[in-house]
């Protein structure tokens, strides 16, 4: 078992080797008073949605309480970080490079808003164009960040505020994709926390994902609205994980979700999927990389027909089908991941292209016999 569980690790760790070695990281934040305020933040549901596989849309729903007897405008403020790494800094149309579709609708009325670029050395200290420019000629990277900002009238009472917008997942050859939120930004309203805070993720089926343990203590804390697996202290071993612990969730269908009622974040929002891996073979569907181009196949042999065996049915094993198998069968029941549904009949033509892709690309792969 154990020798046909390291060639099945050191093929789909060669495999990984083959991707792009771009990276782009950037971050975003909630929405913060520029100025002081009296006014509370009384709710937030705070929803991610990946779309057409490279793209996150963010929906923020704000309640807002204003304690004061008659409206108050206040200067409002969406701090998005530049990109870094391999990135193009620039604005495109005087926006965000990674991030568009950003609205502002306040009691069921458009904001316009107005976009500023902030040093950031100097916060007070707003750049040009022509500035921005000059800087990114002179040092290769950004030294500003963007402020999308806005006057609210906050009526007495309550105010329901939705911020939404798209962002461009960033990625390297250490993640599939990654997104960060600045949560700690909440504790600039004047009640310094979230009366009630909720957290809506749906990545998309078959999808392994990490999250910091920077504002949770468990997973017990989480919720998985469909079928899925949650594990704490999952990547301590991971080597970008900055000393910290982080949560994994295997959801096959459905999405997680974090409630919190009285919300002061101590730490940000870090989500990712990891190129390398502390287990043996890819949950999440992005993961599937081809074992052909257009030169050949990777690998046209492997050692152990065990190894191959797990490979074939791994399609089968992320739906949870129950081995009879004892290879196999041993070896999927290892798996954080793996999930067994007593309903599921195995049905090829309902796989999805890239995982049909892997099957017939598997069929070119030989069993090298030992002399």
């Amino acid at each position: 078992m154990k020798g046909f569980l390291v060639t099945l690790f050191i093929l789909l760790q060669s495999s990984i080797l083959f991707a792009n070695d771009g990276a782009y990281f950037m971050s975003g934040n909630q929405l913060i008073p520029i100025k002081e305020t009296s006014v509370q933040v009384r709710k937030e549901i705070l929803s991610l949605k990946r779309v057409d596989d490279d793209f996150l849309e963010v929906t923020v729903d704000y309640t807002f309480f204003n304690p004061e007897k008659t409206a108050k405008t206040i200067l409002v403020g969406f701090e998005a970080f530049s990109p870094s790494g391999d990135a193009d800094f620039f604005p495109k149309n005087g926006q965000h490079p990674y991030m568009n579709n950003f609205t502002v609708n306040l009691n069921q009325k458009i904001l316009p808003y107005e976009i500023s670029y902030v040093s950031t050395e100097d916060a007070k200290k707003e750049l040009s164009l022509k500035d921005i420019e000059n800087t990114i000629k002179e040092f290769d990277y950004a030294e500003f960040y963007y402020v999308y900002h806005f006057n609210a009238t906050f009526k007495p009472g309550d105010n329901r505020l939705v911020h939404t917008y798209k962002f461009r997942l960033s990625g390297s050859v250490d993640y599939l994709y990654n997104f960060e939120n600045v949560l700690t930004a909440a504790n600039r309203w004047a009640n310094n926390k979230i009366d009630d805070f909720t957290l809506n993720i749906d990545m998309g089926d078959y999808q392994d994902f990490c999250i910091n343990q920077t504002f949770f203590k468990s997973v017990d804390e989480w919720i998985v609205n469909g079928t899925g697996e949650k594990v704490d202290d999952f990547m301590k071993e991971y080597r970008h994980s900055d000393g910290q612990d982080a949560a994994a969730f295997f959801v096959q269908k459905g999405t997680v979700q974090f409630k919190k009622k009285n919300f002061h974040p101590k730490g940000e929002l870090f989500l990712f999927n990891p190129r390398y891996l502390t287990y043996q073979e890819p949950f999440s569907l992005d993961m599937y990389l081809p074992l052909s181009t257009d030169s050949g196949v990777y690998f046209e042999e492997v050692t152990d027909e065990n190894a191959l065996k797990v490979l074939q049915n791994l399609p089968y094993a992320r739906r949870g089908y129950i081995f009879s198998n004892s290879v196999l069968k041993n070896y999927y029941e290892k798996m954080p991941w793996y999930i067994l549904n007593k309903d599921y009949v195995p049905k090829p033509d309902e796989l999805e292209e890239n995982e049909i892709k892997w099957l017939a690309d598997l069929k070119k792969v030989k069993i090298k016999r030992s002399k």
